[in-house]
């Protein structure tokens, strides 16, 4: 994403995390439908991760509709909303790629899958581009807060 967008970059952050928690939220089902025999505990947490992943992708979209309700009128206290609800994304996707990590280590469906091995790479490459996003958005916008 880039940063020349001025007060846009709050409402830019919001179009990109509700585009990349949709791709987490598809990445979950495809890593279940590559390894049909995946352990049930690691299906199950794919299936959390997928429902944490829609419910902040209708979050930020119910909060996108607000903005454009008000003419995307920002605040400070609204910026501040949006850093916490960003926040709340970095944190999400740092959890996934951990999860995603242990299961390449302690999955014998995965390590015996070289298909399914690169595409959990594949994937934990995206969600740590989201993360990097997520990551320069928080540091311009505490920068330019005490500017």
């Amino acid at each position: 994403m880039e940063f020349c967008y001025g007060e846009k970059n709050h409402i830019r952050i919001l179009e990109e995390a509700k585009f990349w928690k949709r791709q987490e939220a598809e990445h979950t089902v495809v890593i279940r439908e590559i390894a049909p025999n995946l352990e049930e505990e690691y299906v199950n947490k794919l299936k959390e991760f997928q429902a944490a992943f829609s419910d902040m992708e209708a979050t930020i979209v119910q909060f996108i509709e607000r903005l454009a309700r008000m003419c995307y009128m920002l605040t400070p206290g609204l910026v501040q909303e949006i850093r916490g609800l960003i926040n709340t994304t970095l944190h999400q996707s740092q959890m996934f790629v951990m999860f995603l990590e242990k299961i390449k280590k302690e999955s014998s469906a995965i390590n015996d899958n070289p298909v399914a091995n690169v595409v959990i790479n594949h994937i934990m490459r995206e969600s740590e581009y989201y993360i990097g996003i997520a990551k320069a958005y928080l540091s311009y916008t505490a920068y330019r807060a005490y500017r």
